[in-house]
Protein backbone atom coordinates (compact mmCIF):
# COMPACT_ATOMS: atom_id res chain seq x y z
CA UNK A 1 0.00 0.00 0.00
CA UNK A 2 0.87 3.59 -0.50
CA UNK A 3 1.43 3.88 3.58
CA UNK A 4 4.61 1.77 3.54
CA UNK A 5 6.56 3.15 0.79
CA UNK A 6 9.29 5.91 1.10
CA UNK A 7 8.54 9.19 -0.56
CA UNK A 8 10.76 11.47 -2.82
CA UNK A 9 10.73 14.93 -3.19
CA UNK A 10 13.14 17.09 -4.47
CA UNK A 11 15.42 14.56 -4.71
CA UNK A 12 15.13 14.08 -1.03
CA UNK A 13 14.22 10.59 -0.13
CA UNK A 14 11.57 10.31 3.00
CA UNK A 15 11.04 6.99 4.42
CA UNK A 16 8.02 5.77 5.61
CA UNK A 17 6.17 6.72 8.74
CA UNK A 18 6.05 3.41 9.61
CA UNK A 19 10.06 3.07 10.16
CA UNK A 20 9.55 4.56 14.03
CA UNK A 21 10.79 7.74 15.43
CA UNK A 22 14.06 8.65 12.89
CA UNK A 23 11.79 8.47 9.86
CA UNK A 24 9.38 10.57 11.95
CA UNK A 25 12.37 13.18 12.89
CA UNK A 26 12.78 13.52 9.32
CA UNK A 27 9.45 14.76 8.77
CA UNK A 28 9.44 17.09 11.94
CA UNK A 29 12.54 18.53 10.72
CA UNK A 30 11.06 19.76 7.30
CA UNK A 31 7.80 20.90 8.82
CA UNK A 32 10.24 22.98 12.39
CA UNK A 33 12.20 24.45 9.03
CA UNK A 34 9.36 25.63 7.15
CA UNK A 35 7.76 27.16 10.91
CA UNK A 36 11.11 28.65 10.99
CA UNK A 37 10.64 30.27 7.43
CA UNK A 38 7.63 31.51 7.92
CA UNK A 39 7.93 33.42 11.08
CA UNK A 40 11.15 35.39 9.96
CA UNK A 41 8.73 36.47 6.66
CA UNK A 42 5.85 37.09 8.69
CA UNK A 43 8.30 39.60 11.28
CA UNK A 44 10.07 41.35 8.67
CA UNK A 45 6.40 41.59 7.36
CA UNK A 46 5.13 43.29 10.70
CA UNK A 47 8.00 45.39 10.58
CA UNK A 48 7.82 46.85 7.69
CA UNK A 49 4.16 47.52 8.43
CA UNK A 50 4.87 49.32 11.43
CA UNK A 51 7.13 51.31 10.56
CA UNK A 52 5.53 52.42 7.68
CA UNK A 53 2.68 53.02 9.79
CA UNK A 54 4.85 55.20 11.51
CA UNK A 55 6.67 57.27 9.31
CA UNK A 56 3.03 58.56 7.52
CA UNK A 57 2.06 59.52 11.08
CA UNK A 58 4.69 61.69 11.30
CA UNK A 59 4.73 63.07 8.33
CA UNK A 60 0.95 63.84 8.55
CA UNK A 61 1.58 65.43 11.48
CA UNK A 62 3.83 67.49 10.52
CA UNK A 63 1.67 68.43 7.66
CA UNK A 64 -1.08 69.23 9.85
CA UNK A 65 1.33 71.36 12.40
CA UNK A 66 2.79 73.37 9.60
CA UNK A 67 -0.83 74.05 7.78
CA UNK A 68 -1.97 75.16 11.19
CA UNK A 69 0.94 77.12 12.28
CA UNK A 70 0.92 79.03 8.43
CA UNK A 71 -2.20 79.62 8.77
CA UNK A 72 -3.26 83.53 8.60
CA UNK A 73 -3.57 85.34 11.25
CA UNK A 74 -7.33 86.47 10.48
CA UNK A 75 -8.01 82.53 11.10
CA UNK A 76 -6.39 83.29 14.42
CA UNK A 77 -8.72 86.07 15.36
CA UNK A 78 -11.82 84.79 14.65
CA UNK A 79 -11.45 80.98 15.36
CA UNK A 80 -11.14 80.34 19.80
CA UNK A 81 -7.85 78.74 20.57
CA UNK A 82 -10.08 76.08 22.27
CA UNK A 83 -11.92 75.00 18.73
CA UNK A 84 -8.31 74.88 16.82
CA UNK A 85 -6.74 72.52 19.56
CA UNK A 86 -9.78 70.38 20.14
CA UNK A 87 -10.09 69.88 15.95
CA UNK A 88 -6.19 69.29 15.62
CA UNK A 89 -6.75 66.67 18.64
CA UNK A 90 -9.34 64.82 17.14
CA UNK A 91 -7.81 64.98 13.47
CA UNK A 92 -4.59 63.77 15.30
CA UNK A 93 -6.70 60.94 16.79
CA UNK A 94 -8.46 60.44 13.74
CA UNK A 95 -5.59 59.76 11.48
CA UNK A 96 -4.02 57.43 14.33
CA UNK A 97 -7.38 55.05 14.88
CA UNK A 98 -7.66 54.48 10.92
CA UNK A 99 -3.86 54.19 10.06
CA UNK A 100 -4.33 51.38 12.88
CA UNK A 101 -7.20 49.85 11.65
CA UNK A 102 -5.56 49.16 8.38
CA UNK A 103 -2.08 48.11 9.43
Amino acid sequence: SAENQSISVLGRQFPNQMDGRPAQLQYITVYAIIILVMSCFLFSRTQWAIRGGVRVCERMFSNMTHRVLHAPMSYFDTTPLGRILNRFTYDVEQVDITLSQFM
